[in-house]
């Protein structure tokens, strides 16, 4: 009879493997977001960015997200459910509040699917 292990890392409790975004070189928008943020790393089941402002932006995601990223690679509209959104400890004297937003996809068609793995495997820095 085999034992069933508890896992012992955040990572081997995700669904799916995550990729450290090339530094500067990916952005996500939303309609109803200020500005646009700095994705730092993406997966098959979401991603997270870094974007400044004192306050959190609205949570209503839904349709209309997009990423641009490298080689004019772009998933657009694509329907996200925020998870977090914490400031980001920038150390003594950084008066910049920088915060994390995490973000989930919601459905995705086979075709944003096809051109999620693209952009990963064009923007990460481990190559998938």
């Amino acid at each position: 009879m085999e034992k069933i292990t508890q896992a012992t890392s955040q990572d081997d409790r995700r669904e799916f493997k995550r990729f450290r975004v090339k530094d500067g070189s990916s952005f996500v928008s939303h309609s109803s977001w200020p500005a646009k943020g700095t994705l730092i790393d993406i997966s098959k089941g979401g991603f997270s960015f870094l974007y400044n402002a004192e306050h959190p932006w609205p949570e209503n995601t839904g349709e209309g997200c997009l990423l641009l990223g490298d080689h004019a690679s772009c998933l657009e509209n694509v329907s996200t459910t925020v998870v977090t959104d914490q400031i980001v400890q920038c150390g003594q004297g950084n008066t910049m509040v920088v915060r994390r937003r995490s973000i989930k996809f919601n459905q995705l068609s086979q075709q944003q699917k096809f051109l999620l793995e693209c952009f990963i495997w064009i923007n990460s820095t481990a190559q998938c």
